[in-house]
């Protein structure tokens, strides 16, 4: 019995220990638990603190960007507004997004009645379906900027000529609109006309004063009539053979229609005396250069006039006159006009002797390509000739 006491009591206390062990270990972790969920709140609260922050700092840049966005949205809108060119905004299918008062205003001055654009397939309104306007929508869907031209009828048998511009918006490489920018040059196309006329009427009262220069040196050198403008033929054609510029061609031109003015200087009985003449005379008669190009120097053509009608006389190698230049020192015009005056010389009467003859002529300019005369130009003379391209006029 005192066996079973003692057995009952070793238990009793087993237990209660462990009960008491296990009631220390719960109430250090109830602890431990306390320490880090304060340190976790603590955590917590300042991730709170830190976001707020965060989220009240962004807040603030929206609020900036916003106002910016605003202000860049009013600035564009003001600029559409008040633009001097029509503008319309398509979508992906080029259905018009906006269109800004100047385009209605384009239109109103066409025969276009139409109140508004916006809302339809651009490509579906008559007015704006037309060969150059669908190749430019084609070029817009494949991403390429286009500009063309295009008119609107005003209903007063004249035309709204409008000047368009198109350019493609893709968002991540997907097209997702376009723009389009329409100016009406009506005005700057009439204007451009009239610039146009007023020019080629000036052109013509040069050339006819230009001509009755002309005529006027050729009234006192009967045996040479016609010889300038024969020259500026043949002058002409070689330039175009040589393919120079059109400005180049127009200075050869006048050029040649006056290139022997400066023989009004030169006394008739010599000009028109029929046996050789003497060494005194020929150097009044190389005096003509000279005259030409003092007259015509005063003058402000476009082109170098007074120096081709100076230089006309000089030779590649130094030889001519009136200053013996060589080379590249002579103009090309003079270049060319050297070789058509010697060509016609020699093809026509003198009253010091009867025509040579084409062959003689193109023999002569053929044998001193080199020292005297432009290869180039030679070449180019004697091929009008033996492909028949040229012929004097009578």
């Amino acid at each position: 019995m005192e066996n079973q006491i003692q057995t009952f009591v070793l238990i009793s206390s087993i237990f209660l220990g462990l009960f008491i062990l296990i009631a220390v270990y719960l109430v250090i972790k109830l602890k431990i638990n306390d320490i880090l969920l304060k340190k976790s709140e603590d955590k917590l609260k300042n991730f709170n603190e830190t976001l707020q922050y965060m989220i009240s700092e962004k807040t603030k840049e929206l609020q900036e960007s916003e106002k910016q966005f605003k202000a860049l949205y009013e600035l564009n809108k003001e600029v559409l507004e008040n633009s001097p060119a029509g503008f319309i905004k398509l979508d992906k299918n080029l259905k018009i997004e906006y269109e800004n008062p100047k385009m209605q205003n384009i239109l109103k001055a066409s025969s276009v009645k139409l109140k508004s654009l916006e809302g339809r397939i651009i490509k579906e309104i008559a007015e704006f379906n037309n060969p150059k306007l669908n190749k430019l929508y084609d070029n817009l869907l494949n991403g390429k900027e286009v500009t063309t031209k295009t008119e609107f009828a005003n209903g007063k048998d004249q035309k709204t000529i409008v000047e368009v511009k198109g350019v493609p918006i893709f968002e991540d490489g997907n097209f997702a609109g376009a723009v389009l920018l329409l100016n009406d040059i009506t005005e700057s196309i009439i204007a451009e006309q009239k610039l146009k006329q007023s020019f080629e009427i000036l052109k013509k009262a040069t050339e006819d004063i230009v001509q009755a220069m002309a005529s006027t040196s050729e009234m006192r050198d009967p045996y040479t009539a016609g010889h300038q403008k024969r020259v500026r033929e043949l002058a002409m054609a070689i330039g175009e053979e040589m393919e120079i510029t059109k400005e180049q061609l127009e200075g050869v031109k006048f050029a040649g229609m006056i290139h022997d003015i400066g023989k009004i200087s030169v006394p008739s009985d010599i000009l028109s005396k029929p046996g050789k003449i003497s060494k005194t005379e020929f150097e009044v008669i190389k005096g003509h250069s000279k005259i030409g190009f003092e007259l015509l120097d005063k003058i402000k053509f476009p082109w170098p006039i007074s120096q081709i009608v100076y230089q006309h006389h000089e030779r590649m190698d130094g030889t001519g006159y009136p200053n013996g230049l060589k080379d590249d020192e002579i103009i090309l015009e003079a270049r060319i006009l050297a070789v058509a005056d010697v060509v016609e010389a020699m093809t026509s009467h003198r009253p010091y002797r009867p025509a040579l003859g084409i062959d003689q002529a193109l023999e002569e300019i053929g044998e001193h390509k080199i020292d005297r005369y432009d290869p180039d130009v030679v070449n180019a003379c004697i091929n009008l000739f033996k492909e028949n391209k040229f012929a004097f006029s009578k």
